[in-house]
């Protein structure tokens, strides 16, 4: 139920931003921020606290890079990849800081058989 509010709201906000900017790599930052946001939302709600720390790296992030580099003066579209590839490797450096996500790793155990053809053909 929350995926399409914040689609929508994703894409509020990246028609407000490139209107007030005068720029379409600025919405479609925007737009990015914000789905990310929307998943640090879910994981909010879902109750994981680390997740949702790890998740709100990158939107955090890229929100700040965008205007540092729009302060620097360099244009818009520059501003959107630049941040966006800074804002990535951000979220992995402090990747190791963060507390270890516990993943639960189902596994089918069996035994490997090979397949002839003729079971495929009918």
């Amino acid at each position: 139920m929350l995926r399409p509010i914040v689609f929508v709201l994703a894409i509020v906000a990246a028609v407000v931003t490139g209107n007030r900017t005068d720029s379409f790599w600025y919405g479609l930052l925007a737009f990015f921020v914000v789905m990310g946001a929307g998943r640090v939302l879910r994981s909010v709600i879902r109750g994981n606290a680390s997740q949702a720390l790890y998740r709100a790296i990158w939107p955090g992030a890229a929100t700040g890079y965008a205007f540092l580099f729009d302060w620097l003066g360099l244009p818009p579209w520059a501003t959107f990849f630049v941040s966006w590839i800074a804002a990535s490797l951000t979220k992995q450096a402090i990747r190791p800081l963060l507390p270890r996500q516990r993943r639960i790793v189902t596994t089918v155990r069996g035994s490997w058989r090979s397949i002839d053809l003729e079971e495929l053909l009918p």
